[in-house]
This record gives structure tokens, sequence and C-alpha cells, in this order.
């Protein structure tokens, strides 16, 4: 890999993780005193418009950071050559940016019709809102899990083919399919919560804290594996 492509990787892998810890930090901070829409939706309502400029631009950060994924599927593509399972990864990844992107589409719509159509509503009208904006949760739901699924395809290819040819540090692979043992345990709490079990709940918030983290240090490892490597190995 010539100095270019190493310099590209390292920008973007970098550019990713800081965009998604910055944006997930956003949305979580503004989004803790969030009230519950039972019994009043007027007030969740209410509470959605007021912390709706964090939220915009947070989604945004994300769907930046979605397109640093693809060019990473890209870079990661041309670090180990063209192979079936350097292209399942590109395949992977390009799929997680792409889903993940018309995740954040979908929420910003939601969001943005209650901004705009909530205010002065009566509670029959209200009601008629919230249940349209729950069709809305259904499908941005099943979007987060598509992109957990992709996400986490990425970084186990990424892994086996890391301890496979040891052209990354063998850390890095087995910390690439430790973070994709983390998405699937985030799908799996997801669909335990979706069948009604009580403690998936509970256990959402720590996965995703780790999870986080997991994909903060992978970012930074890998941008600084693939920088460093082009340094050493220029054409």
């Amino acid at each position: 890999m010539d100095r270019d492509w190493a310099r590209t990787g390292r920008l973007f892998a970098w550019a990713y993780g800081a965009l998604l810890i910055v944006a997930g930090v956003l949305v979580t901070v503004v989004s803790i005193g969030i009230p519950p829409t039972a019994p009043d939706l007027a007030k969740h309502y209410a509470y959605v418009r007021q912390i709706w400029p964090e939220l915009y631009i947070s989604f945004l950060l994300f769907m930046a950071a979605f397109v640093c994924l693809i060019v990473i599927a890209v870079v990661l593509r041309e670090f180990f050559g063209r192979g079936v399972r350097s292209e399942l990864l590109y395949t992977s990844f390009l799929a997680a940016a792409l889903v993940g992107m018309i995740w954040m589409l979908a929420q910003i719509g939601s969001a943005q019709v209650v901004v705009r159509d909530s205010p002065g509503m009566s509670t029959q009208d209200l009601n008629v809102l919230g249940a349209s904006s729950s069709i809305w949760s259904a499908v941005i739901n099943w979007l987060q899990r598509g992109y957990l699924l992709f996400a986490s395809l990425g970084t186990l290819w990424t892994g086996r083919l890391a301890l496979q040819q040891r052209s990354l540090p063998t850390g890095l692979g087995w910390l690439s399919i430790a973070l994709a043992i983390f998405y699937w345990l985030g799908l799996a709490n997801l669909v335990l919560f979706d069948a009604g079990v009580t403690f998936a709940n509970a256990l959402g918030s720590p996965l995703v804290a780790i999870g986080a983290v997991l994909a903060l240090v992978w970012s930074g490892w890998l941008g600084w594996a693939i920088g460093r490597s082009g340094s050493q190995f220029a054409t």
C-alpha cells in the first residue's frame, strides 16, 4: 500500500471514531431527560422540540461517520488485496454505511415531523401523530439492527484477515473480532427486548457503552496501523 492510500485510511479511520464518539455523547446527553410518551405525550413532544437542534447535529455527525466507513471499506480492500474475504469485508462495511445513513435519515424525518406538527395539537391529534410515529420507530429500530449486523460482519472479516495475513497487529485482529462479538451481543439484546424479556433493557446501556469504547479504540488503532504500514512499505 502506498503513502496516499495509507494517509487516506488513517485520516478516515480516525475521523470515523471521532465523529461516532462526538455524535454519541451529544445524543446521549440531550436524550437522558426525555420523558416517556405515556401518560403525557404532549410533554414528551415538547422536550423533543426543545432538544431538536442538538439531535439534528448528532444525526448529521453520524451520517458523516458512515461516509467515513465507506472510505475505510475501500482502503481495507486495497490493503488486504483482492480476494473473497476482502470483498466480503468491503461489502459488509459498505452495507453497514448505507443502512446507517438510511437509519439516520429516518431518524431525522421522524423527529422533524414531531417538531413541525406537534405544537398546538389537540390531544386526539397528538394521539394520531403518536400512532404514526410508532410506525416510524419500528422502521428505525430494524434499520439499527441491520447496521449492527453488517458492521459486525465487516469487523469480523477484518479480524480474520488481519490474523491470517499478519499485515496488521495481532492485537488489532483480536480486537476486531471482539468488537464483532459485542455487535452481536447488542443485536441479541435487541431481539430479547422485542420478545419482551425484562432484563434486556437493563443490559442495553452497558453493552452500548462498552461497544462504543471498543469501536473508538478499534478505529484509532486501525488508523495508526494503516498509516504506519504505508510509511514502512511505501512504493
